[in-house]
């Protein structure tokens, strides 16, 4: 592949973006998931949120994998590992300093009636430490839960990939190993994440997804990929949020909607988002940025917005037609500072 694989970075920033969607909608789940602010159940906004769950975290880890086949390729073990660091252990400090807290404190007024202000809970941000969600006030990873594994996922593979031989037979022994266990972890948690499922997508990403050749031939099955997808998402979607009983159904849909989903989202990228332009690459400059500032401005924007009194299905809306520009336009700003101080240096 050319080392500047268009796909891969536009299917990353169309998923990440669709984060916004996502989170706006976990105000209104069905199930009783605690959130940093919640409203009132919504059967259909519940649903979107079932929709989307069980592929597309996965989607950003294999992506992330087979980034790393190039990036490892051009850089090498130990420039790779630094560079890890620095692009997500940074906004990762960064985030747990300036934005957690504030996720923090309106859990803890939302929920639990906090009178404080602020600054009173800042300090309370860092002393209290329970289940690391925030949503009791203290001490949270919150959306940022995904840079810390990204870390540790991209130093365990780095182990993986100098063990693991070289050679065709070992790497399809490899394949099937990582995909039968990435789907048969995928309800065992750890910190309430399926991070053996990451881990094994990561590696599938690295090993197979970054191969022209591969991903080309899973793309000759787009359609059929898709209409399983939707079929087994639909049907998934509709069978947890109304609570119909067919639990053996609903387990089978949703892995079904990993595998799928996946496969779908890769084969239709490769056909028809192999391509650039100055909107897509900006898009995918600043989709790791787009990442970290999107969850406090969805729930800033649900929180004032609540203030007012207004219905919460259009606080929904409100969320979603200001979170987006909002955000955007405060990466677009972060990158052109970032730019003309790059361009200052090099003076």
């Amino acid at each position: 592949m050319k080392e500047r694989v268009h796909y891969i970075d536009n299917l990353r920033w169309i998923t990440v973006f669709l984060l916004i969607l996502y989170h706006a909608c976990m105000a209104y789940n069905t199930w009783d998931e605690a959130n940093y602010i919640f409203f009132v159940p919504d059967k259909m906004l519940s649903a979107v949120i079932v929709f989307i769950s069980p592929w597309f975290m996965p989607l950003i880890f294999l992506l992330a994998g087979a980034s790393s086949f190039f990036s490892l390729s051009k850089r090498g073990f130990a420039r790779f590992i630094k560079e890890r660091f620095t692009r997500l252990g940074i906004p990762l400090a960064v985030g747990l300093i300036v934005i957690n807290p504030v996720l923090s404190y309106i859990a803890d007024v939302t929920h639990n009636g906090y009178e404080g202000d602020f600054f009173e809970h800042y300090k309370e941000f860092f002393t209290r430490f329970t289940d690391l969600s925030g949503y009791d006030g203290g001490f949270a990873l919150a959306h940022l839960w995904f840079l810390l594994v990204l870390i540790v996922i991209s130093l365990i593979s780095c182990v993986f990939i100098k063990l693991i031989p070289e050679n065709e037979t070992a790497i399809r022994i490899t394949g099937i190993v990582l995909t039968v266990l990435g789907v048969a972890c995928f309800d065992v948690k750890l910190l309430g994440k399926p991070l053996i499922t990451y881990l094994c997508v990561y590696l599938l990403g690295y090993y197979f997804f970054s191969k022209k050749e591969f991903v080309k031939k899973a793309s000759s099955f787009r359609l059929q990929f898709a209409g399983i997808f939707i079929i087994v998402a639909v049907t998934n979607a509709v069978l947890f949020v109304n609570s119909c009983g067919f639990a053996l159904l609903n387990n089978i849909c949703n892995y079904s909607c990993l595998i799928f989903g996946v496969l779908t989202a890769v084969s239709i990228g490769y056909c028809y988002l192999d391509t650039t332009s100055g909107f897509m690459s900006f898009n995918s400059k600043i989709s790791y940025l787009f990442y970290i500032i999107h969850f406090p401005a969805v729930v800033l924007c649900q929180y004032f917005l609540s203030l007012t009194g207004m219905n919460p299905l259009v606080n929904f809306v409100l969320t979603l037609v200001i979170s987006y520009p909002v955000t955007y336009l405060l990466c677009a700003g972060y990158s052109k500072v970032r730019s003309s101080a790059i361009a200052d240096r090099k003076k």
